[in-house]
């Protein structure tokens, strides 16, 4: 049986919908139902059941694309060897991370990457955690942008880095007595000295979402008044236009944005970043490749943003001193 075009059959499972799948694929309804209907002769059972929920794999169906799936990945992974032994520095990696995430990373590595290695093609999946996690189980990409605890305790992983968890006020607040100032470090403040501020917050159940209500739990922390937003892009330009207090991992911490940032406590508050692999898979030489010059990049860009940050929050002076400079 020709593997050709699962790929047809796996955005129909995950649309739940024929029609939904032909408009991802950019292909017509009659095409990608010929092609359905080729593989279920060839298979002898129905692969999809109709529900009210959409269109669902059969048992049969779950078996033939979970296979297929597999063995799509054997045969990358094979390939993937068989250019390694070439010596060539040449491929392709298939990289997945967060939709949240990716628009800081991206333009980050991405033109790194390429400006050294040219000839090796990148292709980037963007989704949940659970569902990175779901693909590197199933080989489907090379590795995985992801935040210890996983879900999976089949998926390797490796930590290459901590991310500290900022607190981001508008500059207009112009925070005076709370915040500290640490010799070589970002200033800190305490959560519970910004209670009376209004905070931006997630609503939906990410893993930052509930670090941060582990957080607040942990603080014993209640903010007075809270909106909450789905974007992490949103909550940063509200939060630069001055309508609340959020918390960003430092990844998210444009310098262009109208803010100041605070470690959470003399301490600060950190998360770890990994970089997971598919289980029991040939790791190719590319992706290795592109895995080193990620971590080296974003290493480069931490120090990079700190150095800029504390030069200008250092010529800004404290608040109050720059209150009683202006006469206020």
């Amino acid at each position: 049986m020709e593997l050709k075009y699962i790929h047809y059959l796996q955005a129909i499972a995950a649309r739940k919908s024929i029609s939904a799948a032909a408009r991802v694929l950019y292909v017509s309804q009659p095409t990608l139902s010929q092609c359905l209907k080729k593989y279920e002769e060839e298979l002898g059972y129905p692969i999809f059941s109709r529900t009210k929920q959409g269109l669902i794999p059969t048992r049969e169906g779950q078996i033939f694309l979970d296979t297929a799936t597999r063995m799509q990945s054997l045969e990358r992974s094979m390939r993937n060897r068989l250019e390694d032994e070439s010596q060539s520095i040449s491929g392709t990696v298939v990289f997945g991370l967060s939709s949240n995430r990716a628009p800081f990373l991206l333009p980050v590595v991405l033109p790194e990457f390429h400006r050294r290695y040219p000839q090796i093609q990148i292709r980037i999946v963007e989704g949940r955690t659970r569902d990175l996690e779901h693909a590197l189980e199933q080989g489907t990409i090379d590795l995985g942008f992801l935040i210890p605890p996983l879900r999976s305790p089949e998926i390797s992983y490796e930590v290459f880095g901590q991310e500290e968890l900022l607190l981001a006020v508008p500059r207009a607040y112009q925070l005076g007595e709370p915040a500290h100032r640490k010799e070589g470090s970002l200033p800190w403040v305490a959560l519970k000295d910004l209670a009376d501020y209004p905070f931006l917050l997630y609503d939906t159940h990410n893993r930052l979402c509930d670090f941060i209500q582990e957080l607040f739990l942990r603080e014993s922390f209640s903010p007075g008044k809270s909106l909450t937003f789905h974007s992490i892009a949103t909550i940063s330009s509200l939060a630069s236009a001055g309508m609340g207090v959020t918390v960003l991992p430092e990844m998210f911490a444009a310098s262009h944005f109208q803010l100041d940032y605070y470690s959470i406590g003399p301490e600060g508050c950190c998360r770890q970043l990994s970089l997971g692999y598919p289980p029991h898979l040939y790791r190719s030489r590319p992706a290795r490749l592109f895995a080193r010059i990620l971590v080296e990049t974003l290493a480069k860009e931490r120090e990079s943003f700190r150095k800029q940050y504390m030069l200008q929050f250092t010529g800004r002076g404290k608040p109050d001193e720059n209150r009683r400079q202006a006469g206020l």
